[in-house]
């Protein structure tokens, strides 16, 4: 049996490791963003590792003919795109660091549950959670009829 000094030491080191990862990780979504373009090119967005907008950007003043619930549903769905993306970017980076560290069944906060910290989608929900999602915003939808 190895002394306990031994596996203290070892657990140390691993402990050190996975702060190390972690915070390599950290940087580099920091910096990390996705960028989507809508099917219809008239809208480009970008969004960042926690989903925030960075760059919004319309393309050939395509926008300006689009009556106002047609716009809105294509930033929404682009934007959620650019999100879902970024959440499985967020995902593939960590999930080698959470992977490597002993399971701990019974222990609170031991297991990380992805679909609690980023939502369903974020391992790849696939294209008809998208495609359902995005339907769903058009649903919402509803022109204003003030508007010329």
């Amino acid at each position: 049996m190895e002394p306990v000094e031994e596996r203290l030491a070892r657990a140390m080191e691993a402990l050190e490791a996975t702060r190390a990862a972690v915070a390599d990780a950290e940087q580099r979504l920091r910096e990390a963003s996705v960028t989507v373009t809508s099917k219809d090119r008239s809208v480009e967005v970008t969004v960042g590792a926690r989903g925030e907008l960075r760059s919004l950007r319309f393309h050939d003043g395509k926008y300006r003919s689009m009556a106002p619930a047609q716009l809105s549903a294509v930033l929404m769905e682009t934007i959620g795109q650019a999100r879902t993306r970024m959440s499985q970017q967020v995902v593939d980076t960590y999930r080698p660091i959470s992977e490597s560290v002993p399971r701990l069944p019974g222990v609170p906060g031991a297991e990380i549950d992805w679909d609690g910290l980023l939502g369903p989608d974020a391992e790849g929900g696939g294209p008809a959670a998208r495609r359902k999602q995005g339907s769903s915003l058009r649903d919402e939808i509803v022109e204003d009829p003030a508007q010329p």
